[in-house]
């Protein structure tokens, strides 16, 4: 199994090269002998998934908005016809969309994906594996650091994405500010809905909120509470004042 990365208008270290072009797109070739299915063994799918994770690890970056994916298959046309060696399109999709999300990916969850487009073709017969190429294309202002990355998990199981180092009283100032103005626009949505409107595609949904259940490999320490935020506060010395003064910048 072998793996190739290309990237059009980002690199490893940087989620955009024109600063002023929003679009950013990455390309990755896989060429593999087995196909791997939902209903492959586990280490099958394993095998595939840390060949996947051994280069999304280089980037230093994380998708946190949404995105489009592409996957065209270029398999043995009369193999799959006549075996069942290779599955639906369905079946042999999700292993693949799973090892790109999560810590370790390059997405945080497969709830991002605004379009998903797979299908296959007939490989050239010179090419002994099948090949799998996979295009991600996605909006470089919706994209975070995997340094200091935390999730703030302010309103029920939503969870805000962040870069927060905990001993930088800025990065702390920032986060909060960032989570009392979501808190705000959910109390705004709830009084609307107490007198007969819904506001809520307007001031609940987000590109940047997540449902804790969907971080996917992120640990405990990787998530954060309204209230072990606060603590932090408390230790750093940060006081409300700090936060009336930051608005008042």
């Amino acid at each position: 199994m072998t793996i190739a990365i290309e990237t059009f208008n980002c690199d490893y270290q940087s989620y955009y090269k024109i600063l002023e072009a929003a679009d950013s797109e990455i390309k990755i070739t896989l060429q593999f002998n087995k196909i791997v299915s939902r209903q492959s063994r586990k280490e099958k799918i394993d095998k595939i998934t840390q060949l996947i994770h051994s280069e999304l690890l280089k980037f230093d970056w994380i998708i946190v908005g949404s995105i489009q994916v592409d996957l065209t298959w270029y398999l043995n046309a009369v193999e799959r016809q006549e075996t069942d060696k290779v599955g639906d399109i369905d079946n042999i999709t999700k292993p693949i969309i799973d090892a790109l999300s999560g810590k370790n990916g390059v997405f945080v969850d497969d709830s991002q994906i605004g379009g998903l487009y797979s299908c296959w073709m007939s490989k050239n017969e010179l090419y002994s594996d099948n090949v799998l190429v996979i295009q991600i294309k996605f909006n470089n202002d919706y994209v975070l650091y995997k340094k200091n990355l935390r999730f703030i998990q302010y309103s029920g199981a939503a969870c805000l994405p962040v870069n927060m180092d905990i001993t930088s009283k800025k990065d702390l100032l920032v986060a909060k500010v960032l989570v009392i103005v979501r808190k705000k626009h959910r109390k705004l949505a709830d009084k609307a809905r107490l007198i007969g409107a819904n506001i809520d595609r307007y001031f609940v949904c987000s590109e940047f909120d997540f449902h804790r259940t969907r971080l996917s490999g992120f640990t405990s320490s990787d998530v954060l509470t309204n209230d072990q935020l606060n603590d932090i506060f408390v230790c750093i010395g940060i006081k409300w004042s700090d936060i009336r003064n930051f608005f008042k910048r």
